[in-house]
């Protein structure tokens, strides 16, 4: 990876905010595993922005599209994804069962 070069105001903030992520984390972690987070957390927020107000026919007609160009990845991703989903629902199916319920489906508080 190249060298980045910033201007000192954004290193300072850089630098410090890694107090931030560190207390949320409540684990110390390497500057290079902050910088990768951020990093990470700044193209995910940029693709929520670009993305997150598209009408869904829009999203679902991109999936599509993927699935012409990408098929293996794509279904594959999809495929897991429901997998994954299935599994969730499972286990919430489970915890119901064993009376864990979640709020508000409880009993009412008098």
């Amino acid at each position: 990876m190249p060298e980045i070069k910033v201007s000192e105001d954004v290193s300072v903030r850089i630098r410090e905010f890694k107090q931030v992520v560190e207390a949320v984390l409540k684990e110390e972690i390497t500057e290079s595993d902050y910088v990768t987070l951020i990093l990470q957390q700044g193209i995910d927020s940029m693709m929520a922005d670009l993305l997150g107000s598209l009408d869904p026919s829009i999203l679902l007609r991109s999936f599509q599209q993927l699935g012409w160009q990408h098929p293996t990845q794509t279904y594959g991703y999809i495929a897991e994804m429901l997998k994954k989903g299935a599994a969730i629902q499972q286990q919430e199916q489970l915890r119901r069962k064993l009376g864990f319920l979640p709020p508000g489906e409880g009993a009412s508080e008098s």
